[in-house]
């Protein structure tokens, strides 16, 4: 029985393993605005996850805290009535939730979709060190056809401390410099099984214990890994700098399979020295533990911000052009487009950003706003969610506050 339990739980998770294997990276309005782009031109807590090679700068930045939000279909959403229906509300909240829910789901298509990121990050960057901490919470959908009892759901979790350091060297004084940079992330993450959304909502209306429910019928995979990314610039005169980074060497992640997620939440309540949450277990309840690896990949950038020496308070324009997996691509030379990164920011009066860019060909646009200690980042943007680009593409919505400093 334990065996059947076993297959059974790593079977319900291979959809979560799809979303949970790919490469973590806490949300940046700014990257996003500019189409995914910035290999060569990212600073401050950016430069931890796009390259490290670019703390070599030196480049000062405090974020305690950085928030992020992300919505996906937001254009849907306005169409579809269902901001309406919430500034109507109702007497019966849980009808009007459920109102809400039904339309959400029928924006909902075949295949892997999300509906909500949420990042939490402190960091700092200076004198070529940088660490911080990230927090990101992410709704999936998946779904096979795009039906209401087709639709699922699963939520993500991942918790990572980053260390980074750069340095620079002079090659050719005020000529020519190189930039080498490293940094390791201690990385936690957990996943849930696909859950229903149309059973979720008739569990909510009933009169069960949801919070019994959920801990009992709940899968979850949960675990570590210590991926570390590696990267170089070749600065060079008029502002242009050539890139490559190494991404998730040593990305294997030691997990753990937990047939319920109560004694997972169990678990964690060990390792804080107190008493079990969750007393009613299966006595079948299995943890099995696997192994997975997100393969390494080789990307490169090429950058541009040119001094404009008394102007660069008005106005400072940068260009960022960044090839995904240079390795995948030179065995597939046809597979351009789809590893094409490209980004612009034009920075005013040392205060606004108005940022563009293209990833895999769709549009992103964004602009920020600092002010003084606030820094506020918004960025609109598409990202392809199907086996093709133009399959399934999905528009999403990002907005950031950080309280802090910048160093831009």
């Amino acid at each position: 029985m334990k065996k059947i339990l076993s297959v059974a739980l790593i079977i319900m998770l291979a959809i979560g393993m799809g979303f949970a294997s790919e490469v973590f990276r806490p949300t940046s309005a700014r990257i996003e605005a500019m189409g995914g782009a910035g290999i060569a031109t990212s600073t401050g807590a950016d430069a931890l996850f796009m390259n490290p090679a670019n703390l070599g700068t030196g480049t000062f930045s405090m974020n305690l805290p950085s928030v992020s939000l992300t919505l996906f279909n937001p254009k849907a959403i306005i169409d579809s009535g269902i901001i309406e229906d919430i500034q109507a509300g109702g007497s019966d909240p849980g009808m009007v939730a459920a109102s809400v829910a039904t339309k959400y789901l029928e924006i909902v298509k075949a295949g892997k979709g999300d509906i909500l990121t949420t990042d939490i990050a402190a960091s700092f960057t200076g004198g070529g060190l940088g660490f911080g901490i990230q927090l990101q919470e992410q709704l999936h959908t998946t779904s096979s056809d795009g039906s209401f009892g087709a639709d699922k759901v699963i939520a993500e979790f991942n918790l990572a401390g980053t260390v980074g350091l750069g340095f620079r060297l002079d090659l050719i004084p005020g000529v020519m410099s190189l930039d080498a940079g490293a940094s390791a992330r201690f990385t936690y993450r957990a996943y849930t099984n696909e859950i229903g959304i149309s059973s979720a909502i008739n569990l909510a209306q009933s009169d069960d214990d949801i919070g019994y429910a959920l801990m009992r019928d709940t899968m979850l995979a949960a675990g570590w890994g210590i991926p570390i990314d590696a990267g170089v610039n070749v600065n060079l005169p008029f502002g242009l700098r050539a890139s490559a980074v190494a991404r998730n060497l040593n990305g294997v992640f030691t997990m753990q399979n937990y047939s319920e997620l109560g004694a997972w939440v169990n678990e964690m309540a060990e390792l804080a020295d107190s008493e079990p949450v969750y007393t009613d277990l299966d006595p079948q309840a299995t943890v099995t533990p696997f192994t997975y690896e997100i393969p390494w990949t080789l990307d490169v950038g090429l950058g541009w911000t040119p001094d404009l020496g008394g102007l660069s308070a008005l106005l400072r324009p940068s260009l960022a052009i960044d090839l995904v997996d240079f390795l995948g691509y030179l065995e597939n030379t046809d597979d351009l487009w789809t590893r094409l990164n490209i980004g612009a920011e034009v920075r005013v009066l040392n205060m606004i950003d108005v940022r563009a860019g293209l990833n895999k060909g769709y549009k992103s646009v964004g602009v920020g706003l600092d002010l003084l200690l606030v820094h506020i980042d918004a960025s609109y943007y598409w990202r392809e969610y199907g086996v093709a680009i133009g399959d399934k593409p999905i528009d999403a919505l990002t907005v950031r506050v950080n309280i802090g400093l910048d160093g831009r």
